[in-house]
């Protein structure tokens, strides 16, 4: 996982003065009311509770956003995620959907903050038992829009923190609070940002 940080981090920091470039070039082109982004990438799961491992686990993670802007520097929309981690024995699955909102604060760089809330789901089945939980989440993340001809290519990070009031053991409580935990590392394109 480590090498696939440091990839992103390097493509990110050599793209952020192209990106610059090609967005001043930009600058008096009217803007889309409407935006669109698919993202794929990393992502590392952590379940804490009693009876949960402790380690991270990684896997492949996808999210699709939709919403409009509602100022110069201001959009709203809603996103959907997924992360799944699958092998013969077992498999997990979380499930996101949120309402997002990005803050453009630079007004002379496309660099934005996610801040959204919403719900998550969280399954492991091996066949036999699932282990289930639901909870309200909160994210935060970061991107950064390039411009490459009539799309947008958004590296991003973000953090995903879900809380519930327990895991369920085939529909049965087995503890009473868990957290859910995801940190996602992706690269999406999009149109209309």
């Amino acid at each position: 996982m480590r090498s696939f940080r440091r990839v992103v981090t390097i493509a990110s920091l050599l793209a952020i003065p192209c990106g610059a470039h090609a967005q001043s070039n930009r600058a008096g082109a009217p803007r889309s009311p409407l935006w669109a982004t698919l993202s794929v990438g990393r992502g590392d799961l952590q379940v804490n509770c009693g009876i949960c491992r402790r380690a991270d686990q990684t896997s492949w993670t996808a999210d699709m956003s939709l919403g409009g802007w509602i100022g110069k520097r201001t959009a709203l929309g809603g996103e959907l995620g997924a992360w799944r981690l699958g092998g013969d024995e077992a498999t997990q699955r979380v499930m996101l959907f949120s309402l997002i909102s990005q803050l453009y604060p630079l007004p002379k760089a496309p660099a934005f903050v996610k801040l959204g809330a919403g719900f998550m789901g969280y399954r492991s089945t091996d066949g036999e038992q699932s282990l289930s939980a639901r909870s309200l989440a909160v994210q935060a993340g970061f991107g950064y829009d390039i411009r490459v001809k009539r799309y947008i290519v958004v590296p991003n990070v973000g953090l995903v923190q879900g809380f519930n009031n327990g895991l369920y053991l085939d529909g049965d409580r087995v503890t009473s609070a868990a957290q859910v935990k995801l940190i996602r590392f992706g690269l999406g394109v999009g149109v209309g940002r």
